[in-house]
């Protein structure tokens, strides 16, 4: 994680930096990707660099933070619905979301697939998800609620990994993969066919 002093800079140095080691590991990778390169393209002299970061690794979580809130920006809340129908067009319009900013920002994707894709997140997107299944009774709770949860949670972090690591043929048929595998956990049914293949694709909501 970043140094306090990192924190103390203006926003939009922050973000300048970030976005420069972002394009640097998206091109090289995240063991290729030079530290000093770096610092020299964001401007920053080798001292201040290491008042703000540890190391290279440090920097690369770094990144990885960002482009995981950055992409759950995109992913917006979870918001409490009543219906089956409901809770499935919210599901899918967000991995719509998700899908549509990961196409648009490629550096964000890399990056995120070398950071073993979104678990850097505390999955609470899914809880409330799980949470509003369970209430309105299209999950199915079974032997242990908590159990369907971690299930659940498991099974997005699954398809995120499947989806990241595949930029140019998974988006076509991820979110259909989720929501069967989804339905099949949760013992309920799933959206129609057509519906869930034209609402958007998955890359792994949390």
């Amino acid at each position: 994680m970043p140094l306090p002093r990192f924190h103390r800079l203006p926003p939009e140095t922050q973000a300048a930096l970030l976005a420069v080691a972002r394009g640097h590991f998206a091109r090289a990778g995240r063991d290729a990707a030079s530290f000093n390169r770096i610092i020299a393209d964001a401007g920053i002299s080798k001292t201040s660099a290491y008042h703000y970061f540890d190391g290279k690794e440090d920097l690369f979580e770094a990144v990885v933070g960002d482009a995981v809130r950055r992409t759950l920006t995109a992913l917006g809340p979870w918001t409490e619905v009543a219906t089956a129908d409901e809770l499935w067009r919210q599901l899918t319009q967000g991995a719509t979301r998700l899908a549509e900013h990961l196409r648009a920002h490629p550096e964000d994707r890399a990056v995120l697939a070398a950071g073993r894709g979104l678990e850097h997140t505390d999955a609470s997107w899914v809880h409330r998800l799980v949470d509003n299944g369970l209430r309105i009774g299209v999950i199915d709770p079974g032997p242990s609620a908590e159990l369907v949860t971690v299930v659940t949670v498991a099974v997005f972090a699954a398809l995120d990994a499947w989806a990241l690591a595949r930029p140019d043929d998974a988006d076509d048929g991820a979110t259909r993969a989720l929501t069967t595998y989804l339905a099949r956990l949760w013992r309920t049914v799933p959206p129609p066919a057509g519906e869930a293949g034209t609402t958007g694709s998955a890359a792994g909501p949390r």
